[in-house]
């Protein structure tokens, strides 16, 4: 009884501060509302592809094949399981209402098509976020929550790696990429400033600020686990808010039984950015404990009493990127190198029951299914020019390129096929005319080029 007389007066408590606090707004105040919205994609053209269609994750343009000079396929079963090589996409479109109750009480939801399809084909739209944020809640000064489906911390918050990249219309940052984490969680944030200068001066941080997230860790897709992703995130903004310098981290249980597994990941980023030009990198490591089974395979052949045995993988990546203005306001270049290794533990003289991605062959060994599994460290490359006639319109050649390299020896099953010299180290290469539109001139929507 004591303990729910506790509760109700907590609760009471609770719903008396809010009553005070949405009471104490100002009673001249006027709600309003914005809508807003933005597109973007390409005219891409595929010159080259990888013999085995490798890419997996969010990678664009992965078993898209290209048709031969003489315009027939390749024989190669591989070469014609696609016969798309060209083609206008649209790879986004948004489209999003903001809504202020209060000074202090704000709501956003935003409907998202990224290549989404309906049983007939045709392109459709889902919720991507939809939440409600309290600001400087019970006095608490840059103090935010926010409840429902959210942009996530790992890169997508304001002071993150993809709008400080901000070229998110030319290509996702590398975490997204990979799949390493979804840009949109549903579940809650506590975000602000820990602490900010009351006058600027170019020797002291701007501020300190910090995102706290609990999520489902399912994107916009219903929750079909228990377990919740926590995600924490601490940056700050130097020399007048042109540096800014964040480590990132996040765990989530993935399964108790028959052995427990989960993922914990860290990340260290820093960009420098002025009105001519931006510089930054990105570095993550992702630790997968207990997310595969391996056994010995030697000399082409399992070792006698060879035994199963689970394995922690670790996926690294790292990006460098950088943009400069040529003519202001009308014309910049860009550019961007990622690098991503699927797991530094790898070992080529194991067998793994589950592979990262790529064409595979298996065989049971153990009561157990191996897969001779491509694994392969990635590298892309993206580099073009920014032509903005409006500030709002944005008109991009680019080149795409993303080059794959086998980590297995030629004894590891799936190591070497009839096209050795090409599954050793191929590529995929992407010529592309990018176009990026953004919609209502009175909302500043992020990740639009140079930002003049």
């Amino acid at each position: 009884m004591k303990i729910k007389n506790y509760i109700l007066t907590i609760g009471a408590s609770v719903a008396l501060g809010m009553g005070n606090y949405l009471g104490a707004q100002d009673t001249e105040f006027k709600p309003s509302g914005n809508l807003w919205g933005y597109v973007f994609g390409d005219y891409a053209n595929k010159s080259h592809n990888d013999t085995l269609q490798r890419g997996g994750g969010s990678v664009q343009y992965r078993g898209t094949t290209p048709l031969s000079s003489s315009n027939t396929l390749s024989s190669t079963s591989a070469q014609a399981a696609n016969t798309q090589t060209n083609a206008f996409q649209i790879r986004r479109a948004y489209l999003g209402y903001d809504y202020k109750f209060a000074p202090n009480f704000s709501a956003q939801i935003v409907l998202a098509n990224e290549q989404n399809y309906d049983g007939g084909g045709k392109n459709t739209m889902y919720v991507k976020y939809a939440n409600v944020k309290c600001s400087n809640i019970f006095g608490l000064k840059n103090t935010d929550i926010v409840l429902g489906q959210y942009q996530t911390a790992s890169f997508a918050t304001s002071f993150g790696t993809e709008p400080l990249w901000a070229y998110r219309s030319v290509e996702r940052t590398i975490m997204d990429m990979h799949s390493i984490d979804g840009s949109t969680d549903l579940g809650a944030s506590l975000q602000g400033k820990l602490w900010s200068q009351r006058v600027a001066d170019s020797l002291k941080p701007m501020f300190i600020g910090y995102y706290a997230q609990i999520g489902n860790n399912n994107s916009a897709v219903p929750n079909s686990t228990n377990f919740k992703k926590g995600r924490v995130n601490l940056f700050v903004a130097l020399l007048k808010q042109k540096l800014t310098i964040g480590l990132y981290g996040d765990y989530v249980v993935q399964q108790l039984l028959p052995y427990k597994t989960n993922n914990m990941t860290m990340k260290f980023y820093a960009a420098y950015a002025t009105e001519r030009f931006r510089v930054g990198a990105e570095l993550f490591q992702q630790t997968n404990m207990n997310s595969d089974i391996s056994i010995a395979y030697t000399k082409g052949a399992v070792a006698t009493g060879a035994k199963n045995d689970t394995t922690s993988g670790v996926q690294m990546g790292w990006s460098v990127f950088a943009s400069a203005a040529i003519l202001k306001n009308k014309l910049s270049a860009f550019a961007r190198y990622d690098m991503y290794n699927p797991d530094t533990k790898y070992n080529s003289g194991n067998l793994y029951s589950k592979a990262y991605s790529g064409i595979t062959g298996s065989t049971s060994i153990n009561g157990s299914v191996y897969t001779a599994s491509t694994f392969y460290t990635q590298s892309f490359y993206t580099v073009g020019l920014d032509w903005t006639p409006n500030a709002r319109i944005h008109i991009m050649p680019n080149i795409w390129y993303n080059g794959y390299k086998t980590m297995m020896s030629t004894s590891t099953p799936g190591g070497t096929t009839t096209f050795s010299d090409r599954v050793q180290k191929d590529y995929d290469m992407v010529y592309r005319l990018t176009f990026y539109f953004i919609f209502n001139g009175n909302k500043k929507v992020a990740n639009s080029g140079m930002n003049y």
